[in-house]
């Protein structure tokens, strides 16, 4: 059995190639319907994540520190 794959269009349900690919005269086939991609709209309704968390831009800036900044808790590493 071999497989052939042809790039066609369905008008009121009837299946017509598309360019210069012709169909058998007579096969069995499967038919995969691509559904057109959905359009979406130019500003999603919640914002971006960056509009959403401007308020928490910033937050504790110089205000926390790594552990590994104090070197005492680096004291026991590796022991």
């Amino acid at each position: 059995m071999s497989y052939k794959t042809l790039e066609v269009e369905l008008e009121n349900g009837v299946v017509h190639p598309a360019g210069s690919e012709t169909l058998p005269a007579k096969a069995h086939a499967l038919l995969t319907i691509l559904a057109a991609a959905p359009a979406f709209a130019a500003e999603t309704p919640f914002g971006s994540l960056a509009e959403l968390g401007q308020e928490f831009c910033g937050i504790g800036n110089g205000a926390h520190t790594d552990l590994s900044t104090n070197k005492r808790h680096l004291d026991d590493l590796g022991k």
